[in-house]
Order: C-alpha cells, then structure tokens, then sequence
C-alpha cells in the first residue's frame, strides 16, 4: 500500500484531491478511495484513489456514514 501511496502522491503533487490544499512539510495526508468500494469503487484503481486532508476526510467520512445510515433506514421501511 506505501508504494501505491507513493504513486498517487506524485501524481497529485501531494495535494489533497478535495480542496486542493498541498500537504506541509511533515503533514500526511490519507490514501482515500473517492467512491467507495461499498458503494462499487475499485480498491486499486488509481482513477478511485486521491490523497485527502484530514479536515475534508472528516467531512467526507461523517457525510458517507450518514448516507449509509439513509440506506438502512430506507431498507427497513
């Protein structure tokens, strides 16, 4: 998975694929699938896979579980 890390991050310049923002020296950012692979993302494809923040991977993260949990709601109706 590093190298695959490695890869998406010199493709994307080490810029967060959400807002743009360029990872700070020593800043990480996560390896994230941008549709996710619940939803029929490709775990490896490199056109399913950014870097993102940390501040938008929460937003994302919160958005993602909250839709999921429409879902469910909607299935047990």
């Amino acid at each position: 998975m590093r190298s695959l890390k490695k890869r998406v991050a010199a493709r994307d310049n080490n810029c967060c694929y959400v807002c743009g923002r360029e990872a700070e020296e020593g800043e990480v950012f996560d390896l994230e699938h941008k549709r996710p692979i619940s939803l029929g993302g490709s775990p490896d494809d490199m056109d399913n896979l950014g870097l993102i923040c940390p501040e938008d991977h929460e937003i994302k993260s919160k958005a993602e579980a909250a839709a999921a949990n429409r879902r469910r709601a909607r299935q047990r109706d």
